[in-house]
């Protein structure tokens, strides 16, 4: 893995949010309050692509061919031309995962122990990113075995939002990270592949300072508009539909499931008692089946596999 100091890494992660975090009040069960969902993005990219990021947002807006537009805030965007653009994302070498959490079950719901542990009340979206996390680094040490025989490090950048501290998400991974390493996970049923996450390797940056994150902006907004219809009107799936060709699939294959890794709806299918409209972006992604993460016994599989083909 190299200099601790100065970790190298092969991926990045880009995190984007659309919604609000807030659980006194929430929508679809108090009349006025935050927003009824919270859909965080992540978009794995490998290092080799990060300088054509920028092109790829170029690319983008001039699929539009909007003479105006210059820059990407899909939520704002024309029907038209968030087609144009999810199409072109569609195209790229990139995979995405996409946490969708109905919050009315979450109405004014605490978590001390996270608080203590991260130090911040806004535990409820660090919890979210770890499960976009899970996901991620599981693709990306699967992928990173297949190409180089062992896991390599993911660069992970978090667009800025009102208060977000770094350091504060570090101290909660670490906290996992205990809890994994003593058998003794607090949500036992999904883990973070550990080899792929370095804490110098966390960060921030502005959306419209970053181009990756505008590729996470895109896909938050597109599941955002496709489940809630509250804030942004009735249901509209088609955009995330449309980005199926890059939704995270288990084990990457065209087989592999979506519901529950690529996509990822909390809380469960049933509990999270979604109206018809709500409910046809996860139907089409597979649900009500679904994905639970597995545990590690595919690394050794893969690691086996390499060593064999190696020989």
């Amino acid at each position: 893995m190299g200099d601790p100091y100065n970790p190298d890494y092969e991926y990045i992660a880009y995190i984007d949010e659309s919604g609000e975090t807030g659980l006194q009040n929430v929508l679809g069960v108090d009349d006025h309050g935050s927003s009824e969902w919270f859909v965080l993005s992540l978009v794995v990219v490998p290092k080799s692509e990060e300088q054509n990021i920028q092109s790829w947002i170029g690319e983008m807006i001039a699929a539009t061919r909007s003479r105006q537009l210059r820059d990407i805030h899909f939520s704002k965007l024309s029907p038209s031309h968030k087609g144009a653009i999810v199409d072109l994302l569609a195209t790229k070498p990139v995979m995405a995962f996409a946490i969708c959490s109905n919050k009315k079950n979450m109405r004014r719901y605490r978590n001390p122990k996270a608080e203590a542990a991260m130090q911040v009340k806004d535990w409820y979206y660090c919890w979210l990113t770890r499960v976009a996390l899970e996901r991620a680094t599981h693709f990306v040490c699967r992928r990173a075995i297949q190409k180089f025989n062992e896991p390599k490090y993911m660069k992970v950048v978090f667009s800025e939002r009102g208060g977000l501290r770094v350091g504060q998400i570090g101290a909660y991974y670490h906290w996992i990270s205990q809890q994994s390493s003593n058998d003794n996970l607090y949500l036992p049923w999904g883990d973070l592949e550990w080899d792929t996450i370095h804490r110098l390797l966390l960060s921030k940056d502005f959306h419209k300072n970053l181009a990756g994150l505008k590729l996470a902006d895109i896909v938050a907004a597109a599941f955002f508009g496709a489940c809630d219809n509250k804030q942004s009107g009735p249901c509209d799936p088609q955009f995330a539909e449309r980005l199926m060709p890059i939704m995270g699939r288990y084990h990457n294959r065209s087989d592999g499931r979506y519901s529950g890794y690529g996509v990822k709806l909390l809380p469960s299918f049933g509990a999270a008692k979604l109206s018809t409209d709500q409910a046809a972006i996860f139907r089409h992604y597979g649900y009500p089946l679904q994905l639970w993460q597995v545990g590690k016994e595919w690394i050794v599989h893969e690691r086996k596999k390499s060593e064999r083909a190696d020989q």
